[in-house]
């Protein structure tokens, strides 16, 4: 693929992409980062399909490609929802004929199906895609790319709802595969093990500017180049900046000296052209240094100010969950046996398990025995963000549901999502045109501004970008509350849990060991 002068802008007139040029060759492995919101899955969009968007977004540019590609989107296309597994196979859209010789490769099928832990009775069975799990989703997007013949992968946030073992098979498939891929993803881990080159989406000096940084070296080393850069850039800026303001302080005085004088000289004609000779310099000298170069500071996307209330904490003895022999059940099927966990005071637990297994139905359970209970403030934060979010209302009027709608909470609603990067015309934007990263903050927001004590959080930083989900392992591993938290994001367990848990078909297994 190649890419020459590629102009995008949305409809809002924010611009992505400026004159930008670019190769995709074999065995490339090129990630996209950046904030949320900053237009990487619209590049992707564009690579796999331009009319994808057309109704939000302005292009221009050439886009030159002679292979067939996959594109893994970042939400499961809905118009496939109602068809079954087989189907999804068989067709593909869902207005093409069916191709009916895929049945001679049913065990190259079933073999993938194996490999990624999915019963191959969802194929055989031709299970509606609607009722399969978000990870089982996922893996059955991937086991079909995996079987087609693409000459280049487009994939976006491949990991969401995957658990670790996938995860890490997925990690080996993108590090072995010959076929360039180019992806974005949350799960910084896969991001170092995988990526020869990186693609930086950036919206600078309050969104009003893009930059974007293409450089043909690993996640790591770009992240201490990038360290390196700032440093060595605001030290020059440092430098400049005294260099300048000296310069101008001596020129100040001087000025000031020379007019004084001049001043005083208005009987001394001779006196008064040799003071206006320095003058003269020195106006000079003042003009060179509105000239002088000075280095701007670098100015990268502002960091998110988001923190928790001192106030807020749990004292470390009181009881807060206590399950007994709980078992999980999705439509008369028994899929856990007996769970059995205690939660006590300020702990942050997370739980892990294979897809479909019910960690979602658990932690919903959990908010419905929570939210019941006295001297405690839960907050839930749902996989799936519809669960629990009118998407047809803008950010300002979510929070104003639970905050109140009075002049002055709205005033401190719009302050508080300015320090979570939204610009205005986000805040006043439909939930369902945000990105899914700018939904997960918003929900954060929402935690920290009810000022909850006890968080439920099902795959937190599964849509967050790497530069965000650093920040908010921050902000949770500091946090002073309780929080039970469903997440296969292994820098996720490594920073913020106390105890890690393993859900299977029997219950729930303490792990000792968090480096997974």
């Amino acid at each position: 693929m190649k890419i020459t002068n590629l102009y995008l802008k949305t409809k809002y007139g924010r611009e992505i992409v400026k004159n930008f040029n670019l190769v995709i060759n074999k065995n490339d492995k090129l990630a996209l980062i950046g904030e949320e919101g900053n237009g990487k899955s619209t590049f992707l969009k564009f690579l796999y399909n331009p009319n994808l968007i057309d109704s939000y977004c302005f292009y221009a540019g050439i886009r030159d490609i002679r292979e067939r590609i996959g594109y893994l989107p970042q939400e499961f296309p809905e118009e496939w929802l109602s068809y079954g597994v087989c189907d999804y196979f068989l067709k593909e859209s869902i207005f093409a004929e069916e191709n009916y010789e895929i049945y001679n490769d049913l065990h190259i099928i079933e073999r993938l199906f194996n490999k990624y832990k999915l019963a191959f009775k969802k194929f055989e069975e031709n299970q509606i895609i609607s009722t399969l799990s978000g990870g089982e989703k996922i893996k059955i997007q991937l086991i079909k790319l995996q079987y087609q013949k693409n000459e280049l992968l487009l994939l976006d946030e491949p990991t969401n709802n995957l658990d670790i073992d996938t995860i890490i098979l997925l990690e080996n498939f993108i590090k072995k595969s010959n076929v360039p891929v180019v992806y974005i993803s949350h799960d910084e881990r896969l991001l170092e093990n995988t990526c020869n080159r990186i693609l930086h989406f950036e919206q600078i000096k309050r969104k009003t500017e893009m930059k974007l940084t293409l450089e043909n070296i690993s996640y790591l080393e770009y992240i201490k180049l990038r360290e390196a850069r700032i440093n060595s850039q605001n030290k020059d800026a440092y430098r400049t900046h005294q260099e300048y303001n000296r310069k101008k302080q001596i020129l100040l005085y001087q000025h000031q000296l020379v007019q004084n004088h001049l001043n005083q000289a208005i009987k001394n004609p001779s006196q008064g052209r040799i003071l206006a000779k320095k003058m003269k310099n020195i106006t000079s000298q003042e003009k060179k240094l509105d000239n002088y170069e000075v280095v701007e500071y670098f100015q990268p996307e502002e960091a998110i100010n988001l923190f928790f209330a001192n106030e807020i904490e749990v004292p470390k003895g009181k009881m807060i969950l206590r399950l007994l022999d709980e078992s999980i059940k999705v439509n008369d099927l028994l899929l856990v046996r007996k769970i059995n966990l205690e939660i006590k005071g300020n702990e942050k637990a997370v739980i892990i398990g294979s897809n479909g297994i019910g960690k979602t139905t658990l932690i919903k359970k959990i908010y419905e025995l929570l939210k019941r209970k006295e001297n405690i403030l839960v907050g839930y934060m749902p996989q799936n963000y519809a669960d629990e979010m009118d998407l047809s209302i803008d950010a300002i009027s979510y929070l104003q549901s639970f905050l109140g709608y009075d002049k002055e909470t709205k005033t401190k609603i719009m302050s508080c999502l300015g320090a979570i990067n939204f610009v205005e015309e986000e805040m006043y934007n439909e939930l369902a045109n945000l990105s899914g990263g700018q939904k997960a903050k918003l929900y954060l927001l929402k935690l920290v501004l009810c000022k909850n004590n006890v968080l439920l959080l099902d795959e937190p930083t599964r849509n967050l970008s790497v530069l965000s989900a650093r920040v908010i392992r921050r902000i949770l591993s500091s946090f002073k509350g309780t929080i039970v938290a469903i997440s296969h994001d292994r820098a996720f367990i490594e920073e913020v849990a106390d105890s890690l848990y393993e859900l299977n078909e029997e219950g729930l297994r303490p792990l000792d060991n968090k480096n997974i």
